[in-house]
């Protein structure tokens, strides 16, 4: 059987993780004493994830999946283990819920998001994900800024929804992801007698149209 990329990632087996924002800032003084702000292009998620003791069959998984990446060179789809859900339904899931907003729409600034057609009292917390997916591959993910509860949400978002994310994709609250690639600080280590692999894989998103 062929292996399909982008790739999912193996979801268990890490024992810690960080999932944030990589960005390019430069300070800019003014001769009043006053700091400006630049950005140097769009920010981009950045994760690494350890590796922990696993099964020797998830260990073979786990290596066999880098592999096949061969470094940076294939796209996988990158998410934060610690929130494939809204942190109110961590718990219990989304039940009857499938995850998708039924319709989507965002500011002028790209850094207010509006969904629309969720369950009535449904709550996001600061700290949740919303992603998108369009095409057949493509996907984006930004993070929620402040709690909103109703069928109808809006809220600050970081960062700002790049401009490649078209109005026709589809927002979801549900397995949050983006597609990323390998850097070369990704590194499978030792096994160790106890049977605990070192290795840590590490990653930043690849934001295409």
């Amino acid at each position: 059987m062929t292996i399909a990329f982008p790739r999912a990632m193996p979801l268990y087996g890490v024992g810690v993780q960080r999932f944030e924002l990589q960005r390019v800032d430069f300070l800019s003084p003014r001769t009043d004493g006053r700091l400006n702000g630049i950005t140097a292009g769009f920010p981009l998620w950045s994760a690494t994830w350890t590796l922990t003791a696993m099964s020797p069959d998830r260990r073979q998984e786990w290596r066999a999946w880098v592999a096949s990446l061969r470094g940076p060179q294939r796209q996988f789809y990158g998410t934060d283990l610690t929130a494939s859900l809204p942190l109110a339904y961590r718990a219990t899931g989304l039940g009857a819920f499938g995850g998708d907003a039924a319709s989507w729409s965002i500011n002028t600034d790209r850094d207010v998001l509006t969904l629309t057609g969720l369950p009535s009292g449904f709550k996001l917390s600061p700290g949740d994900y919303v992603g998108f997916r369009w095409g057949t591959t493509k996907r984006a993910i930004v993070r929620v800024l402040e709690a909103g509860t109703g069928a109808t949400i809006s809220f600050s978002v970081e960062p700002a929804l790049p401009s490649v994310v078209p109005g026709s994709a589809i927002a979801h609250v549900k397995d949050a992801a983006c597609l990323m690639r390998l850097t070369p600080e990704t590194e499978i280590g030792e096994i160790g007698v106890d049977g605990i692999l070192s290795g840590k894989i590490a990653a930043i998103q690849d934001l295409i149209p």
